[in-house]
């Protein structure tokens, strides 16, 4: 915990005479000790023999407060072991807390993240882009931002001029009304199969028809724009996601415009022979790239620009985009272009992070070879209420939660290999794995009638529980800081594994009173940990499994 580390390195600091941060302190495993300090640096610093100077400190902290002893070890690292009466005692009361012992952040923050485009279904690389994000929204408002979540949808451009041509060519009002979505996306797919040079060009016709305001073009562009945000809000609510507000590169379409004039104007943006407008990195730092056509059509980019302008001009200190990591270079690019135009009131962050692979291919639809979210979502549940010796009642929210902790539980930069198997897995390191240990845990206080209270000294097993459970705060933090949701993923897991090692170890009801009412409060903080940690995740937790 951040309170004990602090008091050490107060005294450190003291001792040594050197300066000693939070960062120095360190957890050795449990057998050395609760907390390390490495004296090496600061016996450089002092110019003393680092183990000579180790054993002297650790003479100095006998009788120390919550400090029981001090050991020294290699060529001079404390290691320190605390009072477990009185470590349990701060660890518990702070965990009870509406903080947590989280120390809190402040700031307002705008989260954007799915982002989907018109007329197509969400599909498996929007299940990753969700639940980071989601998670994401979770944790910064529980750490103290003020954070507004946004859906900026892809509702402008070329392809929404493809998909209208498509209708007007090969559409029917009859089975749109039927099924907006299947209709749309199998006129995008035809379009996409069969068009020639000629479809091309009248697609993007009605593309600027759109951006020109043409009564017709905007009238189905606007059928098209509800039918999706409505089919898509289904998968949302199925998935627990709400977003504080729905936009689209619609919004500063008409800003955009007036970037490229701005960027004109400031010398930010070139225009090329053929009439289009594009930028060109100093020293070659990124590729230069194209902000308009020669049509006179604006990119998403500029539009990006414009947005950015927009979230400044709103008194956000963050804004953060959850994107794949195949949009760096786009990023990289936008964030440059907005320090020309002088965006320097807020804090723009791409949280960028891998793709995902199926080990197993059988949910691919024949429709435009994609993964559809529902039909992932559908698998899962499945898949969930089929587990072989398993009676799950709650299939839905066990193969969801499966989902969400295989997508959370590995760092954002790293590309996942998704696999059933270990997805559904109540054994090992998987989404059911959390909820069932979570569900064992409220098991056990309902064959109680005792209330948890910290009495008399924790036994090993107990303190190796509650030493994990200390760690809470600070994986939050650092998910929060790090914007790594696999903090806290990771960090469930772990803990589980020690619960259940508890769990086996150390018998909660039946035995003497005190013993009874000391493990009975471990396994409350336990399931107050757990139950956060799952809504972090966006992981529902169970009362039964």
């Amino acid at each position: 915990m951040k309170q004990i580390k602090r008091e050490l390195v107060s005294k450190l600091s003291e001792k040594l005479d050197v300066e000693v941060s939070i960062s120095d302190i360190e957890r050795p495993e449990p057998e050395h000790g609760d907390f390390a300090y490495p004296v090496m640096k600061a016996a450089s610093e002092l110019g003393e023999n680092p183990r000579q100077l180790a054993e002297e400190t650790a003479e100095s902290f006998e009788n120390h407060g919550f400090i029981d002893s001090v050991g020294v070890a290699g060529p001079g690292y404390l290691n320190f072991h605390l009072d477990r009466e009185s470590f349990a005692s701060q660890v518990l009361e702070v965990l009870e807390t509406d903080s947590m012992g989280v120390e809190a952040r402040d700031g307002s923050m705008l989260v954007e993240f799915s982002a989907p485009n018109l007329a197509k279904p969400m599909h498996i690389g929007h299940m990753r882009n969700n639940v980071i994000g989601d998670s994401l929204q979770r944790i910064m408002r529980f750490i103290g931002y003020e954070v507004t979540s946004e859906n900026y949808i892809g509702d402008w451009g070329t392809k929404h001029g493809q998909v209208i041509y498509a209708f007007k060519k090969w559409g029917s009002q009859e089975e749109f009304d039927e099924n907006p979505m299947d209709h749309m996306y199998d006129l995008y797919v035809k379009l996409h199969d069969e068009a020639d040079e000629e479809d091309k060009e009248k697609a993007r016709e009605w593309s600027k028809k759109i951006e020109e305001g043409d009564e017709e073009a905007v009238r189905l562009w606007e059928m098209f724009r509800e039918a999706t945000i409505e089919h898509n809000e289904k998968e949302y609510d199925r998935m627990g996601i709400e977003f504080d507000r729905v936009t689209g590169e619609s919004v500063v379409a008409d800003e955009a415009q007036e970037v490229i004039e701005n960027g004109l104007e400031k010398g930010i943006f070139e225009e090329d022979y053929d009439g289009s407008i594009y930028v060109d990195f100093e020293d070659d730092k990124y590729p230069n790239t194209v902000v308009k056509r020669s049509d006179g059509s604006t990119l998403y980019l500029s539009r990006d620009v414009a947005n950015i302008q927009k979230r400044e001009e709103e008194g956000f200190d963050y804004n953060l985009y959850i994107v794949a990591n195949e949009q760096d270079l786009h990023f990289q690019q936008l964030f440059e272009i907005a320090e020309m135009f002088g965006v320097e009131g807020i804090q723009n962050e791409h949280i960028s992070y891998g793709m995902v692979h199926l080990q197993d291919g059988s949910i691919s639809s024949s429709k435009g070879n994609i993964i559809r979210l529902s039909d992932l979502m559908d698998k899962a549940v499945d898949k969930a209420a089929e587990i072989e010796g398993r009676d799950v009642d709650n299939a839905e929210e066990v193969g969801l939660g499966a989902i969400r902790y295989a997508n959370l539980s590995v760092s954002r930069s790293k590309d996942i290999n998704f696999d059933w198997d270990d997805v559904l897995d109540f054994e090992g390191d998987s989404g059911p794995y959390l909820q069932y240990t979570n569900v064992r845990a409220k098991s056990i206080l309902r064959e109680t009638e005792k209330e948890g209270e910290t009495v008399g000294t924790l036994e090993d097993e107990e303190y190796r529980l509650l030493k994990k459970l200390s760690e809470f705060p600070e994986k939050v933090e650092a998910a929060a800081d790090q914007r790594e949701p696999a903090k806290i993923a990771n960090y469930l897991s772990d803990l589980s594994e020690e619960f259940n090692s508890f769990y086996h170890s150390c018998q909660v009801t039946g035995v003497e009173e005190k013993i009874e009412k000391r493990r009975v409060k471990l396994v409350e903080t336990f399931v107050e940990v757990t139950d956060q940690g799952l809504e972090l995740l966006g992981i529902e937790p169970l009362d039964e499994m």
